[in-house]
């Protein structure tokens, strides 16, 4: 069995954050090719999306939502390639435009043996990699952020 745990600070509140976060088309903003629902309703417990990460060598991801608790929490069950993994992702405000976003992940399966590559550490990179993504959207600054006179447009 595999473990990681990533936690990533963002600086923006709790709300922007969450919301960004479980979007009805969710991820959008990340590498992942394409997030489709197959059952149930967005973000309602026990609905199911289909995920296809880039460079996942053609692995599709059937992942189940186990909690939604808004502003606090989310858990899924993820099946992939002969891999099972339990995610839960907490969120935590660290002050009024601070947020944590704190994954933990267990996993077992034996996709590392097909691919021939270590499971770990390439599960370990790509939700490092999609929680930076996170963080760069929430972060972007607003048009009404940006001081008159410094579009780039032009």
């Amino acid at each position: 069995m595999g473990r990681s745990e990533i936690r990533t600070s963002i600086n923006r509140n709790l709300k922007h954050v969450f919301e960004t976060y479980a979007q009805p088309d969710p991820w959008r903003w990340s590498d992942i090719l394409s997030v489709r629902w197959t059952h149930g309703e967005p973000w309602e417990v026990e609905s199911r999306m289909r995920i296809e990460p880039a460079n996942s060598f053609g692995v599709i991801v059937d992942q189940v939502v186990t909690h939604f608790e808004p502003y606090r929490r989310v858990g899924f069950i993820s099946h992939f390639g002969g891999v099972t993994m339990i995610s839960h992702v907490v969120f935590s405000a660290l002050g009024d435009e601070v947020t944590e976003v704190r994954s933990n992940l267990e996993f077992v399966g034996s996709f590392s043996r097909v691919a021939g590559l270590a499971l770990g550490p390439a599960i370990e990179y790509g939700a490092r990699r999609f929680y930076e993504f996170l963080k760069q959207e929430c972060e972007r600054e607003s048009p009404a952020q940006i001081p008159p006179g410094s579009s780039d447009a032009g």
